[in-house]
């Protein structure tokens, strides 16, 4: 069964949320970012990040922002953030998605993690379209563009 998708030209926009410096070593991310959702959701921040919501792409978004540090490519920032233009609340940061083309794969949140290894297994080798980043195989990310699971959450 082939992956639906859609291909978006998006203008750049700004997020505003929580993030972590974390990496691809010995999978250290995938203990650290599943901790830093249950953090916030568990303190209510969730809600804080969800309400600054006001432009698309609405909801919560979680993106990889790969490729941080220079001399080590497995090393990348992860945010919890929504797509807004209202002012930063202490203790949350700001970030500009840059304007890109984005193939979109919509999925239910069990399906996520399924529909990625099918993007870099499947999807890439039989588009006409080229990944941006680079290393998925190795952990090892060559550009700091972002990827990006947009929630759509009811409020």
């Amino acid at each position: 069964m082939s992956l639906e998708f859609r291909i978006e030209q998006m203008d750049a926009f700004c997020v505003v949320g929580i993030g972590i410096h974390t990496t691809n070593e010995n999978d250290r991310c995938r203990t650290e970012i599943p901790k830093l959702w249950g953090e916030i959701i568990q303190q209510g921040k969730i809600d804080e990040i969800f309400a600054l919501s006001n432009q698309s792409p609405s909801g919560i978004i979680g993106i990889n922002l790969y490729h941080t540090d220079a001399f080590d490519g497995r090393k990348f920032d992860y945010y919890i953030a929504s797509s807004t233009d209202k002012p930063i609340p202490e203790g949350m940061v700001e970030f500009t998605v840059p304007a890109a083309t984005w193939a979109a794969f919509p999925c239910k949140r069990n399906e996520i993690a399924d529909v990625e290894i099918r993007v870099f297994t499947e999807w890439q080798h039989t588009s006409d379209y080229e990944l941006l980043n680079k290393g998925y195989d190795t952990g090892e990310m060559k550009s700091q563009a972002p990827d990006m699971e947009v929630n759509e959450l009811a409020g």
